[in-house]
């Protein structure tokens, strides 16, 4: 059909079957009820005047106009807003009533891709579907294209406008040019200054109407009522998540009924503990629901929200929340967010200056009885009233500012001397020294002035004053406090001490506070003195912690810490002397109060392990004495006591020690530790250690037996049978895997240059129900890889088809992320590792891509030469199968070069399959991390470089390439549009001027 025939025989059937999309889409639009009306739905069949020029343009003007022009018919579709744009893009009504031509869609974006044309559209190319062309009405339309343009109006105005004036032209014969030019200019800056601003504009204020809009319909159900008798937490989470996002926000008076909503809040989060968890279900599957957690998160969320609303009611409210919440999390958030309520925030300080800390501090000291079970809050809120600076900060689209300043000293001096009172108080009526130190820490804020930035004279001598009353106050009570504890206080003031050293000649005369830290230096010296009267406690910081300070460090201020520990190294040995058949008793009980110590951190005790290893080696009968006596604190050394009698002369002690309490209940994981510290080659007993531990089910010590054996095998160890095969077969019975927190082996050992495939197989057996593969494990397994990795595959396998990882729980990780130690295992046979993976994609190849396929990625990460060899090998001698299961291999690659050969031969080797297509392209689009808000953007670009030289292949290499260098194209743009989307909105949002 060439131009003539076309405007002789043709338009009006193009008029017609324009007119006949437009009325399809007008009564799709209206039939679905929720989509935003078109301002316009207007509809043509391109005119022959015009067709002609575009032909002669082109210097195509015989061609067939059908085949090079896909707009002989078009619709457009005019909405108002951006917003009505979007929702009708996401919409399917263009899909689900016409074929669309997908490689013709036009995003219209400026774009180096669109030659930075203003216009800014999206076209689509549709025919009628199959249903509706065989219909009578619509047979005459068969085969003919129609195009779809959807804009806003605002655009549509500019389009037409501009389309009149320049496309519309005549041949000006060298006239106007240049004017024409600027007229050009002009209407790109119309576009650029204001009507893309405009439209984002609109966009956001029919957005802020639509929340408003929600607000409303939320408001009018009684939002608050239906939280009060929701029934389960997934409804509770639901109603608490629109309360905050979109009801309170827009509300016009949220103090009124902020108590209200406080006290609902609270009741939510209390009887959602109360609360089963019901599964979520949905037309697809069943999902976890909500947990108490979850909607007292969202309720706490929205009291720090609104925290400035009702001050008083949101502090007793979070009190109420905290005193029987179990979830450390949630505590820990409940107390940061009481710890924001409290705090100096400046832009706050500016209004009404420290007001909030003195209602908080009213509404604290009112409260007569504070129980311990809310006591952490309290000691929050007064240890943020002792702090020295303001801080707040201030946000734009792109940036956020963190700004600080002191608070004057004279409007907070009386806040800061009723929270230090209120702080003794709480450490006078404290239960634990944990709490004790809580305290202290909180106290200890009173004697910083602000960090950054100059600080005030006043405040600089208030805060020594303060830390002197702190330091006056603790000193009175120094023959009460416990040694952890005076460890705490003595070396955090050490550094006071030496700070405030320098203040006592000009500096602090200068500062005007010369008298004060004069005074400091006084009570700190004072409660040193008191400290160190008792000579328990210098022995004890010889042995426990590692905050003891020793007597010279007052006197040098530069911290040497292996001077530290070379001293208390020569103090533990020459203590040893002190221990006599005279003294054993005091030093029994000073080693119990000693263990008594309560600590996770294992930088405590190696000091007094030591000392008792070296006391039973030296002292064997006094030791002895002290395991026939000692409690159960000291008993938890007897690894030490048992390593320093086997290092000692006394052989047959040790043996009567170690006999007496491998016979006792509860002593075989010391016993199993002074094995692995001490290495005795002794295999009966080891065997005997074994059984014990078997009949008492003590894991800790089997797993210590089996990791002995593997460390020390061939010597020292009875036969496997003996003791590594029963141990291991004992966690792998009762599906425990926890045995590999023991197996720290750094280096391979002799055990697995003799492993037994039974005994290969018995490791791999016990690790298969591990949530995850640790580090430690996976070097386990690397070790077994080096004479079995056919085994290993298959444990890897097996861990894939685990239970609890096709049930989807995401606690069960069947490989990490990234191997550290297997890589070069599984990697050293290419051949065996497709061959493995290929029958776990035979067995379920539904979720291969994310299992096998990754596996195969991770260890060949650059798709080199021999595993790209033999994917190509599988893919020409193959069938659409072997397709599928490379697809899902390259599909955990980003596109690289490396991988083009294997992309290629699938094409070549597989060129009528539309799932070959696509899965190529998905592995040449996959994306790693990106950054910036165009950073997708740049990587599409980065992809369609990458594959343009395929133009230069074979037809069906070349054809593919053309096909996605187009789909990539589309997808630049339709991001570039996005992106500046949010971008724009992201401004407004923040009142920044979009021109």
């Amino acid at each position: 059909m060439n131009i003539d025939e076309y405007e002789r025989s043709h338009f009006a059937r193009y008029q017609r079957f324009a007119e006949t999309v437009r009325l399809i889409l007008e009564r799709a639009i209206s039939a679905t009820g929720d989509l935003p009306r078109p301002v316009s739905i207007q509809s043509r069949a391109k005119t022959a005047m015009s067709l002609r020029k575009r032909l002669e343009e082109a210097g195509i003007i015989d061609a067939d106009v059908s085949a090079v022009r896909r707009d002989l018919a078009g619709v457009r579709l005019i909405f108002y807003t951006n917003n009505d744009v979007n929702r009708f893009l996401n919409s399917s009504i263009v899909f689900d009533n016409f074929d669309v031509d997908r490689a013709a869609t036009k995003i219209h974006h400026p774009l180096p891709e669109n030659d930075e044309t203003r216009y800014r559209a999206v076209h689509y190319t549709v025919s009628l579907n199959e249903a509706r062309s065989v219909l009578p009405e619509y047979q005459e339309f068969a085969g003919l294209r129609c195009e779809i343009q959807i804009q806003t109006i605002l655009i549509h105005a500019w389009a037409e406008t501009s389309h009149d004036i320049i496309y519309k032209v005549d041949d000006r014969q060298e006239f106007g040019t240049e004017a024409l030019t600027q007229i050009k200019k002009r209407f790109d800056r119309i576009m650029d200054q204001y009507l893309v601003p405009a439209g984002y504009e609109f966009q956001r204020v029919q957005q802020d109407y639509e929340r408003l809009v929600a607000g409303k319909e939320l408001f009018d159900q009684k939002l608050l009522e239906s939280l009060r008798n929701a029934s389960n937490n997934n409804d509770r989470h639901q109603f608490v998540t629109s309360l905050g996002d979109d009801l309170l926000p827009l509300y016009d008076d949220v103090p009124s009924i902020f108590p209200e909503v406080l006290d609902v809040l609270v009741e939510a989060a209390i009887t959602a503990r109360v609360t089963p968890v019901q599964p979520i279900e949905t037309p697809f599957s069943s999902y976890k629901g909500y947990e108490a957690s979850d909607v007292t998160e969202k309720a706490v969320e929205i009291i720090d929200r609104f925290r400035y609303t009702a001050i008083e009611e949101c502090f007793q409210a979070l009190q109420k929340i905290f005193a029987d919440e179990s979830n450390e999390r949630i505590r820990t958030k409940i107390s940061e967010t009481v710890g924001r309520l409290a705090q100096y925030n400046l832009q706050i300080w500016h209004q009404v200056g420290s007001e909030v800390q003195r209602r908080l501090a009213s509404v604290m000291k009112m409260q007569a009885v504070v129980p311990s079970t809310v006591r952490p809050l309290f000691i929050e809120t007064w240890n943020q009233m002792l702090d020295a600076e303001a801080t707040g900060n201030e946000w734009t689209a792109d940036a956020v500012s963190i700004q600080f300043g002191e608070v004057p000293i004279d409007q907070v001096h009386e806040l800061r001397q009723t929270a230090i009172s209120a702080l003794f108080e709480f450490f006078e009526q404290a239960g634990s020294d944990q709490e004790r130190r809580k305290i202290f820490h909180a106290l200890e804020n009173a004697k910083r002035p602000a960090n950054r930035g100059d600080s005030n004279p006043d405040f600089q001598r208030q805060c020594l004053i303060d830390h002197k009353r702190i330091i006056d106050f603790l000193a009175a009570r120094a023959p009460s406090l416990s040694y952890e504890l005076r460890e705490t206080i003595e070396h955090s003031l050490l550094y006071d001490y030496h700070h405030a050293i320098p203040l006592l000649g000009t500096t602090g005369a200068a500062l005007g506070c010369q008298h004060q830290a004069t005074e400091l230096t006084l009570a700190i010296r004072t409660i040193r003195d008191a400290f160190n009267e008792d000579p328990t406690y210098f022995r004890y910081k010889i042995l426990v912690g590692y905050e003891g300070v020793m007597a010279w460090q007052w006197d040098e201020p530069e911290f040497d810490p292996e001077r530290v520990e070379s001293y208390r190294d020569e103090q533990s040995t020459a203590m040893l002397g002190e221990v006599t058949d005279e003294t054993q008793e005091d030093w029994l009980r000073f080693l119990e109060r000693c263990a008594a110590t309560k600590s996770n951190d294992l930088a405590t005790f190696p000091k007094l392990g030591q000392f008792i290893v070296n006391l039973a080696k030296r002292n064997p009968s006094i030791a002895e004495f002290m395991l026939d006596n000692a409690n159960d604190d000291l008993l938890r050394f007897l690894p030490g006591f048992l390593n320093g009698l086997f290092q000692g002369a006394d052989h047959e002690l040790y043996r009567r020690v170690l006999t007496t309490f491998l016979a006792k209940p509860g002593h075989l994981s010391a016993i199993a530790l002074h094995w692995r510290g001490s290495s005795p080659d002794d295999p009966d007993t080891l065997a005997q250690l074994l059984h014990r531990s078997l009949e008492e089910d003590d894991r800790q010590a089997i797993a210590e037996c089996a990791v002995f054996v593997i460390r020390e095998f061939p010597d020292k160890v009875p036969p496997l049978d003996v003791v590594f095969r029963p141990a291991l077969r004992h966690f792998i019975n009762n599906a425990d895997p926890s045995w590999i927190r023991n197996a720290w082996l750094p280096t391979k050992t002799p055990f697995f240059d003799q492993l037994d495939a039974v005994d290969a197989d018995l490791i791999l057996e016990s690790l298969l129900e591990l949530t995850e593969l640790s580090y430690d494990a996976e070097r386990l397994v690397s070790y077994v890889a080096v004479g079995y990795l056919e085994r290993v595959w298959e444990f890897l396998g097996r861990r894939f088809a685990h239970p609890r990882e096709e049930s989807g729980d995401h606690r069960f990780e069947a490989v990490p992320y990234r191997f550290q130690l297997l890589t070069r295992r599984l990697s050293s046979n290419a051949e065996l590792a497709l061959n493995k993976t290929r029958s776990w994609f035979d067995a379920d190849s539904s979720l291969f891509a994310f299992r096998g396929g990754k596996v195969l990625a991770q260890i060949f990460p650059a798709c080199a030469a021999d595993i790209s060899d033999a994917l190509i090998a599988r893919v020409t001698a193959g069938d659409e199968d072997d397709a599928r299961f490379v697809l899902g291999v390259m599909q955990n690659f980003h596109g690289e070069p490396s991988t083009h050969a294997v992309l290629k031969a699938l094409l070549v080797s597989f060129p009528e399959s539309d799932f070959v297509r696509s899965g190529v392209a998905r592995s040449i689009q996959n994306t790693g991390v990106v950054h910036g808000e165009f950073g997708f953007v740049d990587s599409l670009r980065e992809k369609k470089t990458l594959i343009e030289p395929w133009l230069n292949d074979d037809s069906v290499v070349a054809d593919f390439a053309r096909q996605q260098i187009s789909s990539i194209e589309r997808e630049i743009l339709s991001e570039q549009r996005r992106a500046e989307e949010r971008n724009a909105l992201r401004r407004l949002e923040f009142g920044e001027d979009l021109s």
